[in-house]
């Protein structure tokens, strides 16, 4: 195929969507590679006598960034389009690329060429983003064997490791895919949001079924255990869903994720170790703010003790309550469900009778505002620009005039498919040795429930803390200042840094002044009562512990796990363990949380821990905003150039401190 005929082969500033088929990706592959492979070649011949930043790192990030854009763009419609000619564009690309991309993170040639040039004497004298720059990329190479006599293994290791990834996650969407409840009496529904219930209608009706048919995800055991009146119902939903993938329950043994997880761990374990680290944990911390799996155990711990009375006065407060509602010998299945009623008695309002005043639509307007106020930007939408679906928009970031770069919101999650709300990034920002802009990208995948026929979507307070989560992250991603790919895209930052502005922006959510100020009713456009602000504030900080244990529980255990593996205990045993504790949750005797954690599998291994770390940085920057105003100018021009601007170019305790001594400069504090 012709390069002018095919759109993946052409330069652009946005990808091309409404142009691309499936046919155009394996040709435009084969010849970015054999271009790809030329142009390393003479790399490494012109720079083996002396490397230079320019024609090393700046022309190897070329390359990088070419290869990246492929995957992202292959990514995305392969995972959002159907068929057999998309299903095979993967099949035919998606190893392929990734292979020849680990191919260069493990060529000695030029592993030796960074390693030179870092040693160098003119390297001595680089400004810190390429001195961070470098660091990373060799630490790269490490971490891939470069500088270890073990290559073989490793990469026979990380292929394992991979396998075991993918297999457990397979496991998971078909042991999701497995259960099932239809229901034909509304009766046994009582209690469940009207939204919900629809939802399962439509479900119904979409598989040729009548009544309501119940599936097997995160938000429906959340919605089901907090909300439905059926107790019997409660009890299969918990037990189906704290027995996905394992030898336990409903489904026992059919899509068993416990051998898989302990060859993971396995292989985790032997890979470090291979590359002169005590265990997984040591290695994969290595880059974070932490200096240590026991710091980071000594941390959670801390933070376990802190909460301890908030567990004694709310497991108190849920008893007495309980035995009100007639209820005794409290099951696991009970706990969350009289929670919510308690919640609900105690604040006289509901997430679910609030969520009237949050409609997707308005919310997202009015977020857009408020980062034009604090950023100084404005983020305007461009219908001339095709995406991949009807249903995902474009927005570009300006600012007088001039593009910083672009967001597309992809707001409704995908039918008959797992997944969650996150932030994925089309191209991170860069200067080209030319010192032409790349601009970023970034794409929000709100993973929310449609609307049904004309009602909107309404968000309740946990979807609206997700949308104000992920829209910090992609501001985050196009605000950054930063030069180098390695340093100014998300997906290049430490867990506990890229973690720190999702975390930051939820703490907005928690404050009168900004629900007042994004809450419009749906129906009659009037904004939110102060009173009714009031008392959805007193709910969400009513039993609150239960959900803070659970965090506790699973980041200790993600910890501990990686930390402990040549101690002898599985993974079961190791939760058991960190359960007794944490000492708050109830507990049956054949849940088996470990084999449906993905997190373990999905870039979180031993970094749970990071969105507690990235808690206890953000409140202290959020501290700031709540002296000088929520959605001051200033506070937030410094938030932008201190912490947004440098990328990782530079600690996240470097941004912090630098943003607080401007701001204490300027009110003339001397703290």
């Amino acid at each position: 195929m012709p390069t002018d005929d095919n759109p993946l082969l052409q330069a652009h500033d946005l990808p091309p969507f409404s142009q691309i088929q499936a046919r155009h990706f394996s040709p435009a592959l084969d010849q970015i590679i054999a271009e790809s492979r030329a142009q390393v070649a003479g790399i490494i011949k012109t720079q083996a006598p002396f490397p230079t930043w320019d024609d090393l790192v700046l022309a190897m990030d070329e390359i990088h960034a070419r290869l990246k854009s492929f995957g992202y763009v292959l990514e995305r419609l392969t995972w959002s389009r159907t068929g057999d000619a998309w299903a095979q564009a993967w099949l035919d690309c998606s190893e392929r690329l990734q292979d020849y991309q680990q191919s260069l993170r493990r060529n000695p040639d030029l592993f030796q060429l960074y390693q030179r040039l870092a040693d160098s004497q003119i390297a001595r004298h680089f400004a810190p983003a390429r001195k961070r720059t470098l660091e990373k990329i060799l630490r790269q190479f490490r971490q891939d064997g470069l500088a270890g006599p073990s290559k073989a293994d490793l990469e026979d290791l990380k292929l394992r490791i991979q396998g075991a990834r993918n297999l457990f996650m397979e496991h998971l969407h078909e042991a999701n895919k497995a259960w099932s409840q239809a229901f034909d009496d509304e009766a046994r529904l009582s209690g469940l949001p009207a939204s919900f219930k629809q939802r399962l209608a439509d479900q119904a009706r979409e598989a040729g079924r009548k009544g309501w048919w119940l599936t097997l995800n995160e938000e429906t055991f959340r919605v089901i255990t907090r909300y439905a009146d059926d107790r019997l119902l409660r009890q299969q939903m918990y037990v189906a869903y704290s027995t996905r993938a394992s030898d336990q329950g409903p489904l026992a043994g059919v899509f068993d994720n416990g051998e898989v997880l302990a060859q993971l761990l396995r292989d985790r374990h032997q890979y470090a170790t291979l590359l002169g680290y005590s265990n997984y944990a040591q290695m994969a911390i290595e880059p974070e703010q932490a200096e240590s799996p026991e710091q980071v155990i000594t941390f959670l711990h801390k933070r376990l003790a802190r909460q301890r009375q908030v567990f004694t006065r709310d497991a108190q407060r849920l008893e007495a309550f309980a035995a009100t509602q007639g209820f005794s010998g409290l099951q696991p299945w009970d706990y969350q469900y009289l929670a919510e009623k308690l919640r609900r008695q105690t604040a006289g309002v509901s997430e679910q009778t609030a969520s009237a005043w949050f409609a997707l639509e308005s919310t997202f307007s009015q977020l857009l505002l408020i980062a034009k106020d604090l950023f100084g930007v404005d983020i305007v939408e461009r219908r001339d620009v095709a995406t991949w679906h009807p249903d995902v928009r474009l927005f570009e970031v300006r600012e007088r005039d001039e593009t910083l770069g672009y967001l597309y919101f992809d707001p409704f999650e995908v039918a008959h498919q797992d997944g969650f709300p996150n932030t994925t990034t089309l191209r991170n920002r860069r200067i080209t040795a030319e010192g032409r802009p790349r601009h970023p990208i970034a794409v929000l995948h709100g993973w929310l429930p449609r609307g049904s026929g004309t009602n909107p979507v309404l968000l309740d307070h946990r979807q609206l803390r997700i949308l104000f989560h992920e829209f910090g992250h992609c501001l985050h991603h196009v605000l950054t200042q930063a030069e180098y790919r390695d340093v100014s895209g998300i997906t290049e930052l430490s867990r506990d840094t890229a973690e720190f502005a999702g975390v930051l922006f939820e703490q907005w959510c928690f404050t009168k002044p900004c629900l007042l100020r994004v809450a419009k009713h749906h129906q009659t456009g009037e904004p939110l009562p102060d009173n009714i602000a009031d008392q959805l504030l007193l709910y969400l900080n009513t039993q609150t512990s239960w959900d803070t244990a659970l965090f506790l529980r699973d980041a200790l255990f993600d910890m501990e796990l990686h930390r402990s593996h040549d101690d002898g205990r599985t993974a079961q045993q190791v939760f058991d363990h960190v359960s007794v504790q944490i000492g708050h949750l109830p507990v049956s005797a054949n849940e088996r949380w470990p084999n449906g954690l993905d997190y373990l599998v999905t870039g979180y291994g031993a970094g749970i821990y990071a969105y507690a770390w990235s808690k206890e940085l953000a409140r202290n920057v959020f501290q700031k905003f709540e002296r000088d105003g929520l959605f001051n100018p200033a506070t937030g021009r410094a938030l932008r150039e201190m912490i947004f601007g440098p990328g990782d170019s530079r600690p996240l305790a470097e941004s912090i401190q630098a943003f607080l001594a401007h701001d204490d400069h300027r009110s003339g504090s001397t703290a």
